[in-house]
Order: C-alpha cells, then structure tokens, then sequence
C-alpha cells in the first residue's frame, strides 16, 4: 500500500462521520411524549403554590396545579407568559429557574441544548448518547403543524427521571399537539431506534446549544 493510500486510510477512519456510524439498536423503543405545562386559571384552583430557585428564593407564586405540571413536564410558561424550567431538587422540593425566551423560546434540555418540539427527545444516555441523532422509521411521514411530513429524524438532548433503559420521550409544543397527534394515530408505543443514521445528518441543526457555556441549570436525574 502507498504512503498516499495510508493517509486516506486513516483520514477515513478518524472523519467525524466514521466516528459517527449508524447504528441500529436491538428491540424496541418505549415511546411516551412530554410538552411546555402552561398555566390557566380555573374555578377550582384554591391553592396557591410557590416556585423556588436552587437558592431557595421564591421566582414567583403559581397555581398548585401548575407546580404539579411543571415539575412533571420540566418546562412550563405561566399565566403572565414567564417561561419556567427545572433545575434541581433542594430539601426534597423541586427547585426551578427562569428562561431566557430568546436563547430556549421553549425550554433547556440537558447540558445546555435547547429543547425543539416535534425534535428532542429525552433519552437514557446508557443507550443513547446525548447529542446524537435518531431516526424512529415509525414517526417518517408524521404531519407537521406547517404542512409538511415528518423525516422520522430527532435529537438526543434531554433526559428524565423516568425515562430508563428502552425508553423515549418526544418532545411537543402542548397537550394539544399531542390529542391532535394520537387522534391521527401517529404516536406509537413502541419504535425502532437508529442512532447516526446518514439520512439524518441534517437533522443535526436541531441539536442547538445557543450558549458557549451551559446555563446555570442541573439535568433532570
């Protein structure tokens, strides 16, 4: 072999995209759906609750209702159009901060992604790494809220507590999106996973991190 037909070799061997070879995962995928909690005021809404920063000082007084939403769904926008995201836990409390709308318009994931509906993924990073792409064959076809069809191509960017072993939770915009959804029949219980699949290197552009640094927010755990 020539010393020109080494080089190549090797430049082949250490690109990013060998380094990112597809990989089709064993079994099947648990498939369950998370979206922004957004706070409405009812009737029967007689309990007030308090939203604390990982200081212990209090962001804001919500509905009791919402506290519960938010810290099931990890982003929330208040009644007033504040946005909302969790943090950590201090003393057993669930702890939260505030967004910068422009920089996560809807919420942050893990290690400073922003979350994107229809296109994050919370993952359980034993099985799929964080910042990778994954094709689910299943969801190709899924009608978007502009008109188009889904490519079946997400982001790995978030994490949660329940989401363990063969297990996904997919990302969308509200409650609605999501009735709309399975009204259609689009949202499965189980898919297929491709991890780095060339057919989705464009859906890369999701996986944004708007800060050099991330945000001063701990991974849900």
């Amino acid at each position: 072999m020539s010393l020109r037909s080494i080089v190549i070799a090797l430049a082949t061997l250490l690109s990013p995209a060998a380094a990112r070879a597809q990989v089709t995962l064993p079994g099947a995928f648990q498939l369950t759906r998370y979206w922004i909690a957004h706070e409405t005021v009812q009737a029967d809404d007689r309990r007030a609750a308090r939203l604390l920063d990982p200081q212990g000082h209090t962001l804001t007084w919500c509905t009791s209702r919402f506290a519960d939403a938010l810290t099931m769904e990890g982003t929330g926008r208040s009644w007033d159009g504040r946005l909302f995201n969790w943090s950590s836990r201090r003393g057993g409390h669930a702890c939260f901060v505030e967004v910068d709308p422009t920089l996560y318009p809807f919420g942050i994931g893990v290690t400073g992604f922003a979350l994107v509906p229809y296109r994050s993924l919370a993952v359980d990073p034993r099985f799929v790494p964080i910042g990778s792409t994954v094709e689910l064959p299943e969801l190709i076809g899924m009608p978007l809220p502009d008109g188009s069809t889904h490519d079946g191509c997400f982001v790995a960017v978030d994490r949660g507590g329940a989401i363990n072993g063969h297990h996904l939770d997919l990302f969308l915009p509200s409650p609605a999106a999501h009735r709309d959804l399975q009204r259609m029949g689009w949202l499965p219980h189980a898919v297929h996973v491709v991890l780095d699949s060339p057919h989705c290197d464009s859906a890369r552009r999701y996986a944004i991190h708007p800060l050099p640094h991330e945000p001063r927010v701990v991974p849900r755990l």
